[in-house]
């Protein structure tokens, strides 16, 4: 809670209004000493700064401070400008509220007392009543409603005794000085009023200017009471542009000479500058958790995220949601976002550890996004689970995100790859090559076979990958079986392959629905009963020759509604062959029994169902 407030007054020559506007403010602060109930005493001044002024201002301040305690003059000995003669009197202010008012217009009694109990509010998070007071303004009262969080900034209407176009009246009302209410903390970090010699060469602007740093990093509320008055004299910047205030943006006619002209392109320029001094200066600063409400955190929070300052905009968000827990359900969406994002970053640069943090983080929200962003956030996870070889974990993850999206193809193949490694170092497998057999686009098409006792041929077993992968996904039943054709006879690490396989075999526990012929695939597939496999699975192959023999010889095996795979569609040729790749045959083989068959899956593999012999 503030005690303290403070009321500027920049003045140069204004003999004839000077003391109107210091009885209007002081009629202020006397109507707040009666009205306010505060638990504390709040102390209050009246500072004006004097800008240098030749006519009898000076001597009419001193005989109105009199007796006043609370009004202090401050003098410059040449005019430096209105936003200069601010700055000075908040530097030497001690309230932790400002006021201004310029030297000629006025404050209503209520305006201090309606913005102070506006902008030192603090509403308790547990309580939710609904917290109102009424004031009253001439024969008219107002029932207000104060804010459900604090604020830094109050402004309030303005009154004016000439009828202006709504727009013009907005814009005025939304740009000066005279009905604002500040925060000392806030008008410290913007650094208070431009002082470039720019704004006295215009003659104004410095409110324009002051308006949009404030509004851009602090809540303003607005209300729309008069309480103050801003008035219209000859010759002022009020009047000289009394003609535009009268009239539609769009049919007013600009009027602004050349050389006024590049002096506000030159104002706009060092607006933009200190735009941007004050976000990288934001960024550095350390908000306690007091201030934090009175920041205007969303839409900045918002222009990080634009701008990839995703650990900015998350720590305002985070601070946010716990200043003002109301903005949760609002804000979790975006955050679950900001979290992905930061985490994607983090996966880039290697850093694993932060990357899941940060995932997690974005699926603990629970956020309401389609199926499709949530389940790329699960798949994010999974996959930096997967890495850091927590497999069951990473396994939840990209299950999750198949259920979320079934047709998320990379999200199917990684859940395949988890699994493949996870039985991989569950059950002690021993294979010759890292490389994993990726069946992950044809898995979805042996879900039928799952609930069947399968009779399957495997030609080119090799050390048993392809077997122990059939063992552990597709031949489930108990009645299920497979027999591995292969010549057996090359090394692997210095271990014979049958010996491998059949380590391999026996490490799946099911070891009995195994039969292996140890050959010539063509001359064993020569001896095999016809229709008698509903899956073969051709591996192992290099050359194109061989391939089509192999080929037609299953195709005879094969029963009609089962599938064959080769799977060395893609194989690239040694440079020291002078025969074809497997790919050649496997196309001509497709050609040729193109009416007795359907091509279900054409990638790295083919697989290929049998409608007809």
């Amino acid at each position: 809670m503030v005690n303290s407030f403070s009321v500027i007054v920049p003045v140069l020559n204004k003999e004839n209004e000077i003391i109107r506007t210091l009885e209007s403010i002081d009629a202020s602060i006397a109507f707040f000493n009666e009205q306010y109930d505060g638990a504390q005493t709040v102390r209050s001044e009246l500072i004006v700064v004097d800008e240098g002024s030749t006519d009898r201002t000076p001597a009419l301040l001193a005989e109105f401070g009199r007796d006043k305690p609370y009004f202090q003059v401050i003098k410059h000995f040449r005019s430096l400008g209105i936003g200069p003669a601010r700055n000075t009197g908040v530097k030497l202010a001690q309230g932790e509220i400002l006021f201004f008012c310029d030297g000629d217009d006025l404050f209503f009694k209520e305006h201090i007392y309606l913005c102070f109990t506006l902008l030192n509010y603090q509403p308790i998070p547990a309580d939710k009543a609904s917290h109102t007071f009424e004031i009253t303004i001439g024969d008219r009262s107002y029932p207000l409603t104060l804010p459900p969080h604090p604020v830094g900034i109050v402004r309030t209407g303005v009154h004016m005794q000439d009828p202006l176009y709504p727009y013009w009246k907005a814009a005025i009302e939304n740009t000066l000085a005279l009905n604002l209410c500040i925060r000392r903390e806030c008008h410290e970090f913007i650094e208070g009023f431009p002082e470039a010699p720019v704004y006295k060469q215009i003659g104004g602007c410095e409110d324009v200017s002051y308006d949009l740093w404030m509004a851009k990093f602090f809540k303003v509320l607005k209300v729309e009471i008069e309480t103050v008055e801003y008035i219209r004299y000859p010759g002022n910047n009020f009047d000289r542009q009394l003609k535009k205030f009268q009239t539609a943006p769009d049919r007013y006619q600009d009027e602004t000479p050349p050389e006024e002209t590049a002096l506000h392109l030159l104002r706009r320029k060092l607006e933009q500058d200190r735009f941007s001094y004050l976000a990288e200066k934001f960024k550095k600063v350390a908000w306690n958790a007091a201030f934090v409400p009175i920041l205007n955190w969303q839409q900045l929070a918002g222009d990080y995220l634009a701008q990839d300052c995703y650990l900015e905009a998350i720590s305002l968000y985070e601070q946010g949601i716990v200043a003002e827990p109301s903005t949760y359900e609002s804000v979790k969406n975006i955050l679950a976002a900001a979290y992905n994002n930061f985490g994607s970053a983090f996966h880039k640069q290697g850093d694993l550890e932060h990357a899941g943090l940060y995932f997690k983080k974005a699926i603990d929200l629970n956020p309401t996004l389609s199926h499709s962003d949530f389940a790329r956030v699960h798949f994010n996870l999974g996959t930096v689970l997967y890495k850091q070889t927590q497999f069951e974990q990473a396994m939840l993850y990209l299950q999750k995100a198949v259920a979320l999206q079934p047709d998320f193809t990379e999200a199917i193949a990684e859940l395949s790859t988890v699994k493949n490694q996870f039985q991989l170092i569950t059950k002690g497998y021993q294979f010759s090559s890292s490389a994993a057999v990726d069946f992950t686009p044809l898995a979805s098409y042996f879900d039928q076979f799952k609930p069947v006792a399968l009779n399957a041929l495997a030609i080119g077993s090799d050390d048993g990958r392809i077997t122990c992968w059939l063992l552990d996904n597709v031949l489930l039943q108990p009645d299920a079986t497979i027999t591995c054709v292969d010549r057996f006879e090359k090394l692997s690490d210095g271990q014979p392959i049958l010996e491998r396989f059949e380590a391999n075999i026996a490490r799946t526990g099911a070891a009995e629905k195994v039969h292996k012929i140890a050959g010539q695939p063509h001359d064993v597939l020569r001896s095999q009963p016809f229709h008698s496999y509903q899956l073969i699975y051709i591996g192992s192959m290099t050359t194109a020759s061989e391939t089509l023999e192999i080929a037609v010889l299953s195709w005879g095996c094969l029963t009609v509604g089962g599938v064959i795979v080769f799977a060395d569609y893609e194989l690239k040729p040694l440079s020291s062959m002078t025969d074809m790749p497997p790919k050649s045959a496997i196309d001509a083989f497709m050609t040729l029994f193109s009416s007795k068959l359907k091509r279900l899956y054409q990638g790295s593999q083919v697989l290929l169902e049998k409608i007809a012999d």
